[in-house]
């Protein structure tokens, strides 16, 4: 595949992982309309189109439900929703275009049930949920919508060592995550890999990546 990654910081890392796969990187503030069709028609025109585009840029900040102000939800429905709807929005007729066009979201579990603490966060994330259902529905069957929705795969830098023991504690698999690590990261990886290469009858799709956390009454 001719890949195209998207970096908002650290572009000297994204510049190197582009170079490991043979491919290009693109800064672009996904939250300026501006950039974000600037970054789109750079990418078609590098590779003659898109196929995929996987929306992964997120945002992760605290808000608690009795102190959240209006500030709060804007942000957060900006870059965890609109932005992410925003670049698929442009890649549309390039993924028409395509002959498998498909798009693949992250998603986020908080989406599905709200995380204390976190009401901004999952409001937006329940947004972009119904978002990919939405698209999935308008656009079948040209392009597949889905969504890999991951639960506690990486530990927030606001969490202690201890507070993430204890996340993990409430996840079946959680003892894996804590020894091992890179486990439900490469889940992640390998659920965004099947949908973008699974049978075309896919689509409108919230697969949980959660270590059974879902499972668990």
């Amino acid at each position: 595949a001719g890949v195209a990654l998207q970096s908002r910081r650290d572009e000297g890392v994204a510049h190197a992982v582009a170079a490991e796969l043979g491919g290009i990187a693109l800064p672009a503030e996904l939250t300026d309309p501006a950039q974000v069709a600037g970054l789109v028609n750079a990418a078609a025109s590098q590779w003659n189109g898109l196929d995929l585009v996987v929306a992964c840029a997120a945002e992760w900040q605290a808000t608690d439900a009795s102190a959240a102000t209006a500030t709060d939800l804007d942000r957060a429905l900006q870059v965890n929703a609109r932005a992410p709807v925003d670049l698929l929005l442009r890649c549309r007729p390039w993924l028409e275009a395509s002959s498998d066009g498909r798009a693949v979201v992250l998603g986020d579990l908080a989406g599905l049930t709200p995380l204390q603490g976190y009401l901004a966060h999952s409001m937006a994330k329940a947004a972009l949920h119904a978002a990919v259902r939405g698209l999935a529905t308008a656009w079948a069957p040209q392009v597949l919508v889905n969504a890999v929705v991951p639960g506690a795969v990486l530990a927030p830098d606001d969490l202690t060592a201890a507070d993430w023991r204890a996340v993990q504690r409430a996840v079946p698999l959680g003892e894996l995550a804590l020894t091992q690590p890179t486990v439900p990261v490469d889940a992640v990886a390998e659920a965004v890999l099947w949908l973008a290469t699974c049978p075309r009858y896919v689509t409108g799709l919230l697969m949980p990546i959660d270590g059974g956390r879902t499972a668990r009454w």
